[in-house]
Formats: structure tokens, C-alpha cells, sequence
């Protein structure tokens, strides 16, 4: 299991695209928009190939190499060389060494959701008098303090604030000024968005996250990127939210597995 480096990113991205499941938060450590650790069989012709964020989400793809998926086993279950709290991996390819049953409680399933531009819910959601209490705004170098203070989000994929004013394309509802509720993307790679969306607790249950949603849906399909939604089978309020919006499952829900130092 050999290391890559960044001016060798270009090999692995293209054996990335060949994979059938593609994730901007892996594609954009790839693409050097985001920080993170790429690992390979082989650095010159790689046939197999593990992408850690450094947030912790991962994956492994390619052709399987026995000795590779050896290697990245002791690195992953026995010395736990990764720098982040958890890995977070992302396992629509199981490798051999995680389908044991002692690894069992480390799995749990996610599902895709895709949306095409005539599935957008298009109703009104401000109602009432609720409208008169909010309003929309873009994340910008006057606010972006602010938002971190609120949310917590701005580093937690992106680089810099900088970084993530230009490329995340957050929509923040605010409700009598104050943000409320935020939608971004994690990433952006090959002009696919990993939607994100939070509500800080005073303003939930007001349909807040699904206002930030949309407007943040329809600022992609202007920028003709492709908003995806990703999100555990488990959690009802989630996927609930992207299907009122009308997001749509992709394929069948896929391992995905956590594993804590």
C-alpha cells in the first residue's frame, strides 16, 4: 500500500471514474479542492485505490489486490493509522475483510437520492405569517464569521472560509434576521454537489431546511451541477425531507461502515 502523491492524483481520478459510485467528497480530494490521504497499490499503474477526506469519509475502489486490501486492513482495523476521530467509509464495494461478524456492528446503510430539474418541488413554502419573518441570503466574506459561529460548518470540509464562500454555494434561510437553518454543498466535483443541510434547534419543525433546500437546488441547476443527497436508511427526518423535495432513490441503500480509533 504505497501513498500517493498529488502530482500522481490524476491516475487515481481517472480509475475513480470508472467506479460505479461516485462521491464529490471523495472526487474532491482527488481533484485537490479538499484536504485528505490517497493510497494505492501501486503509484505509476494503480488497479486499486483507498481515498480518506480528511473529515473521514473514505472509499475503496478498483480491481481487488489481495496484498493491497491486507495492507489497508492493518491499517484501518488493527493499528489505526488515520488521523480523524472515525472513518466514515463509504462500502458499496465490501472489501473481504470487513464482511467477518465481528465487524457487524460497525455497519450501517445509506441510501442516494438523485433529482432531475422537473422533479423540484415547486410550492409555495413560505405561508402566513411565518413569510414576514424570512428571508434568503448567500454565505459571503461580511457573514461568514458569523455562519461558522452559528453552524460549525465551514471548516468542516472546506479549507478556508474563502474556499467555501467560492465553492460550497450555501443558501441561508434567516428568520427575523438570524440564521436559522443552511444548505450547502460538502463538495463539488465533475459538476455533482454532496447536499448538506442543517437547522440549529430553535427553528425546527418550521420547514426551514426544506426552504434552504430548494432555493440551493434551484442555484444548482444554474450552475448545471447535479445536487445528491446521501443520507442513513435510519434517519426518517432526512429522508423524508429530500423526497418532499423530490429527490428520488438511486439504486439500492449501501454498506457503509464506521470504524473508531
Amino acid at each position: 500500500m504505497v501513498r500517493i502523491e498529488k502530482s500522481r492524483y490524476d491516475a487515481i481520478y481517472r480509475l475513480y471514474l470508472s467506479s460505479d459510485y461516485f462521491f464529490p467528497l471523495i472526487a474532491s480530494v482527488l481533484l485537490d479542492r479538499q484536504n485528505g490521504a490517497v493510497y494505492a497499490d501501486d503509484s505509476t499503474t494503480p488497479s486499486q485505490a483507498y481515498v480518506e477526506h480528511v473529515f473521514g469519509f473514505a472509499q475503496i475502489f478498483g480491481r481487488t489486490i489481495g496484498r493491497f486490501e491486507q495492507e489497508l486492513e492493518q491499517y484501518l482495523l488493527v493499528n489505526k493509522q488515520f488521523i480523524s476521530a472515525k472513518i466514515r467509509l463509504y462500502a458499496p464495494y465490501l472489501p473481504s475483510f470487513l464482511a467477518f461478524p465481528e465487524h457487524e456492528s460497525m455497519r450501517s446503510y445509506r441510501q442516494r437520492f438523485i433529482m432531475d430539474s422537473d422533479g423540484l418541488a415547486n410550492e409555495q413554502v413560505f405561508k402566513g405569517d411565518l413569510d414576514k419573518k424570512l428571508s434568503l441570503c448567500a454565505v459571503d466574506a461580511n457573514n461568514v464569521s458569523l455562519i461558522e459561529t452559528k453552524f460549525g460548518i465551514v471548516g468542516r470540509f472546506w479549507r478556508n472560509p474563502a474556499e467555501f464562500i467560492r465553492g460550497s454555494n450555501a443558501v441561508v434561510v434567516l428568520y427575523e434576521g438570524e440564521p436559522a437553518s443552511i444548505c450547502y454543498a460538502a463538495a463539488e466535483a465533475d459538476h455533482r454537489a454532496e447536499i448538506d443541510v442543517l437547522t440549529l434547534p430553535e427553528y425546527r419543525n418550521l420547514g426551514l431546511g426544506k426552504i434552504a433546500v430548494i432555493d440551493f437546488v434551484k442555484q444548482c441547476f444554474k450552475l448545471s451541477v447535479n445536487p445528491l443527497w446521501d443520507c442513513f436508511t435510519n434517519n426518517a427526518g432526512s429522508m423524508m425531507l429530500c423526497k418532499s423535495v423530490g429527490f428520488v432513490a438511486f439504486r439500492t441503500p449501501y454498506p457503509f461502515y464506521t470504524i473508531n480509533k
